[in-house]
């Protein structure tokens, strides 16, 4: 990186750094105890470096006794203690704009227990230790820098700098002994990869796939939460492979792992694997939810056991009931909310839905509908959009697939008749004493033709003397004041889909 640039990079954050009302609780700080050494360190120092915003704002602060921070602290906003033990004060300053709580901390040095289970650690705070020696205990060499907030001095003992001009992933000393301490690290290392667009160092690589089997001794929410950022990036294909390749996949997913290398049958270009990563990366492309990416990534999990048959003609018989009955487990084992497992489930259980517009009734349609839910519309067209772009079909969104949309939307709309009126056939009998018959019906059109002209008319005591004044009517005229309901439905239609959000 040019140290011109470098330094340009840094003048510019420190100058609007000092200007942000959200820090203002820094430079009181500084007043407050002028011997203090405050250091922005980690992931937004990277990320100001490579021009990427973040707001992964974490603090070392050394001269400080933990007390006097803590009481500093408790007057300028809310402290959670939750990181108290590992020496971090969890910090929202008062009248804070962003989402994200604010890490300072006291230098400290972490003793592992070697168990690779997650914070396993002895963890000691010295407001005198040395900074290279709190920077040492941290995962990447990018991570693993430090800017002095008052000097404008970047710390960096690890050589984070070339490794971001290289675009290098590089654990601060040994891999094995880094990854030893917190084996959620491997899962790190391809996250960073992944968001960054950043090579593995080689040796940093092989550590992983040589203890990738021991990613299963970590909780299954820090699995997800890393797995969630995987594929909540762009460049989620890719972290799919890196997954598989490095080992870490069979360890955590294994009933993905089982598509590799499975061929599908004359329909399919690829492997039940590439085929459901590259739906997955067709969904990260477009942007689509997190409930949609992982319905893009299962929706196909069963094939393997369900194939029979080798050649263009092997068949996958029910790998949509299958499937969803495999993914609730996944997504149970992996702690995932009740909510996502549901929707997951649900998406990957109707996957398969089929039409063929020439011959689909409404009547069918509606029963697509209750079957898919109204809710779950735009995500089951957005999944099998995925689908289709993951085969390697040209057109993410054919006409026969816009058209059903289109239908589904349509079915949804009540028809226009007389049961929108605030009066009915009973309020006519008693208001007017006539018998059941014709005449009713007529009265109600009559109704609401006035109705659709002026919709402010629906009203009980506006209906009840309007009727009174059509029963003077004979049933030829009455007739004559029916309204042209085809009129008034193409209206409503070309209101409603102005408004509607179509799948793109």
């Amino acid at each position: 990186m040019v140290k011109k640039n470098q330094d340009n990079l840094i003048n510019q954050f420190l100058k609007d750094f000092a200007k942000d009302p959200d820090f203002k609780f820094v430079s009181k700080f500084q007043n407050k105890f002028p011997q203090a050494e405050i250091y922005l360190v980690g992931g937004k120092v990277r990320d100001i470096l490579l021009q990427r915003k973040s707001y992964d704002y974490d603090f070392v602060i050394r001269k400080v006794k933990a007390t006097e921070l803590e009481k500093f602290l408790s007057k300028e906003g809310s402290v959670n203690f939750v990181g108290k033990s590992f020496g971090v004060f969890k910090f929202v300053p008062k009248k804070f704009s962003l989402n994200e709580e604010i890490d300072i901390a006291l230098p400290r040095t972490e003793h592992s227990f070697n168990t690779g289970g997650y914070r396993d650690f002895d963890i000691q705070t010295d407001p005198d230790l040395p900074l290279r020696k709190d920077l040492s205990r941290r995962d990447f060499t990018i991570n693993a820098m430090a800017l002095n907030i008052k000097s404008g001095e970047l710390i960096d003992p690890f050589d984070g700098q070339k490794d971001l001009k290289n675009k290098t992933i590089k654990t601060v000393g040994k891999p094995q002994k880094r990854f030893g301490e917190d084996y959620s690290r491997m899962m790190r290392a391809i996250r960073f990869s992944v968001q960054l667009y950043f090579k593995i160092d080689q040796l940093t690589y092989i550590a992983i796939q040589k203890m990738a089997p021991k990613i299963k001794e970590i909780p299954a929410e820090r699995i997800t939460e890393e797995f969630n950022k995987i594929i909540m990036s762009p460049n989620a294909e890719f972290g799919l492979q890196l997954l598989q390749k490095s080992g870490l996949l069979k360890n955590i997913i294994p009933e993905l792992e089982k598509g590799v290398g499975v061929a599908q049958n004359k329909s399919h270009i690829y492997t039940v694997f590439t085929h459901s990563v590259k739906a997955l990366g067709f969904a990260a492309q477009r942007n689509y939810s997190l409930n949609v990416r992982l319905s893009a990534l299962f929706h196909d999990i069963a094939k393997p056991q369900v194939k029979k048959g080798e050649g263009p003609d092997s068949t996958f018989y029910n790998h949509d009931i299958v499937g969803a009955k495999i993914v609730r487990k996944i997504l149970k084992r992996l702690k995932y909310p009740n909510e996502v497992v549901d929707k997951v489930t649900h998406l990957v259980r109707h996957h398969m839905f089929f039409y063929s517009l020439g011959t689909i009734t409404d009547a069918a349609v509606r029963r697509l509908l209750a079957r898919i839910g109204k809710k779950n519309i735009e995500e089951a067209i957005q999944l099998r959009i995925s689908d289709r772009l993951g085969m390697g079909r040209p057109k993410a969104k054919p006409y026969k697939l816009m058209e059903l949309e289109k239908r589904l939307h349509e079915v949804q709309l009540d028809p226009i008749s007389v049961k929108c009126l605030k009066v009915n056939g009973d309020d006519i009998i008693k208001l007017l004493k006539i018998k059941p018959g014709p005449k009713i019906g007529l009265l109600l059109n009559a109704l609401l033709a006035e109705v659709l002209e002026d919709p402010k008319k629906n009203k009980k005591t506006y209906l009840q003397k309007r009727l009174k004044e059509l029963d003077k009517l004979s049933d030829s005229e009455l007739k004559k004041l029916a309204p042209q309901l085809e009129k008034y439905e193409e209206q409503r239609k070309k209101e409603y889909f102005s408004k509607v959000k179509w799948v793109e």
